[in-house]
């Protein structure tokens, strides 16, 4: 149902990796959540005012609140689907991760109120005076409703946030979700308040409802927050774009030094270095460079700069010594690895000179780490002088 609906009102909708289409996926999710929130708002605080409970009228509230992220929504789409300019040459994808942690800090705002007023509402001793009626009938169909109307706004935003990879739908998600639990919450409390009526049952369920709602936007925030301070990519995409270099062409040596820059979804820098025999001819390694990044960039979505790194292929003794290092480094730690290795060899002794890779969660300092290692090798040949760079892994 949501794809035909998306088939729909977006053209091209299968195309997620261009920018006006994730925009207009963003657009449909705002004007479903204005229109569909104003109404819920609506009906809730006429029933809250006939019933004189402050749980339906903030849960309310909280829809009117929904329809003003849903503004937060389209205006974050409509930013982050601009064109890359002299300021932000890299787009303004970002806006779309401030977007999801406006409509975070709004989820918190309006859970503290709600804890407010339902706190002020049992301090006072105020209960609910239901009975059966017109009015009672009324509010149980309102609140199921907007429960009903709630679950579905939850699950297309969450089809289409993961269809685009959005922190904002995604967040918009939350949102629903939480509407759908307080709502839930705030139905039942008017059901029980028929047999319960001296009891300030209407503040505690406010309360409940708060603090989950303020629970939900606090993860909210920590989850949007990790990639704007810079998290590490999907282990799977590194390993995959780590396997389509390295069989892309038997010239290829070896892959290292992997960066991953995200400035937004859909718009991500990808930074490598690639080894290729020193023996080849300089053109036609470049020509090969060229052709990798043009074919990341149609195969994995992002833009790709790559260092060319020449590496000695064809020295047998280099090799030999290569190997028997690398072995030595994998026996201390199998997350170890090494790259740019070379070797200028004399008649008394032979300098080699690697980069050692370590992996974040070693606690062992880059001192005691070198001196582990250049111990072992030196076991191995005194004649070799080891000068290590060590550096941790950036993927």
């Amino acid at each position: 149902m949501f794809k035909a609906i998306c088939r729909l009102f977006i053209k091209d909708s299968e195309n997620v990796s261009d920018p006006k289409v994730r925009s207009s996926y963003g657009k449909l999710s705002g004007i479903f959540g204005i229109i569909l929130n104003i109404i819920l708002s609506a009906g809730k605080i006429v029933a809250g005012v006939l019933t004189s409970a402050i749980s339906i009228i903030s849960d309310g509230i909280n829809n009117l609140s929904d329809a003003t992220s849903s503004v937060i929504t389209l205006l974050g789409f409509k930013l982050s689907s601009k064109k890359p300019d002299k300021k932000h040459p890299y787009g303004y994808g970002r806006v779309e991760y401030f977007a999801g942690l406006a409509i975070s800090v709004v989820i918190i705002f309006i859970a503290i109120t709600l804890l407010k007023d339902s706190v002020t509402k049992i301090i006072d001793g105020e209960t609910l005076d239901i009975s059966l009626g017109f009015y009672f009938y009324l509010t149980i169909g309102i609140l199921a409703f907007s429960i009903l109307v709630k679950f579905f706004m939850a699950s297309f935003n969450v089809y289409m946030g993961n269809k685009i990879n959005s922190p904002a739908l995604k967040a918009t998600f939350l949102d629903c979700v939480c509407d759908c639990i307080s709502t839930l919450v705030v139905l039942t409390c008017t059901v029980v308040s028929l047999f319960v009526k001296d009891f300030p049952l209407d503040g505690v369920c406010g309360i409940v409802v708060s603090l989950f709602i303020g629970y939900t936007g606090v993860k909210s925030i920590i989850e949007i927050i990790s990639p704007l301070l810079g998290e590490a990519p999907d282990p799977d995409m590194v390993k995959e774009l780590k396997t389509f270099v390295m069989d892309y062409d038997k010239s290829v040596v070896g892959v290292h030094d992997l960066m991953f820059h995200d400035y937004g979804p859909g718009r991500k820098l990808v930074v490598l270095h690639v080894e290729v025999p020193a023996e080849n001819d300089i053109m036609e390694m470049h020509d090969m460079i060229d052709n990798i990044e043009r074919e990341i960039e149609q195969k994995f979505n992002c833009v790709s700069t790559i260092h060319m790194d020449p590496v000695i292929t064809t020295s047998e003794r280099l090799n030999q010594i290569k190997m028997k290092i690398y072995s030595i480094v994998k026996g201390i730690n199998p997350a170890y690895d090494i790259h740019d290795f070379r070797m200028n060899e004399g008649t008394t002794h032979a300098n080699v000179i690697f980069d050692l890779v370590v992996d974040r969660e070693s606690n062992l300092p880059f001192e005691e780490v070198n001196k582990i290692v250049t111990e072992k090798i030196k076991e191995y040949d005194k004649k070799l002088n080891v000068v290590i760079n060590v550096e941790y892994n950036l993927v």
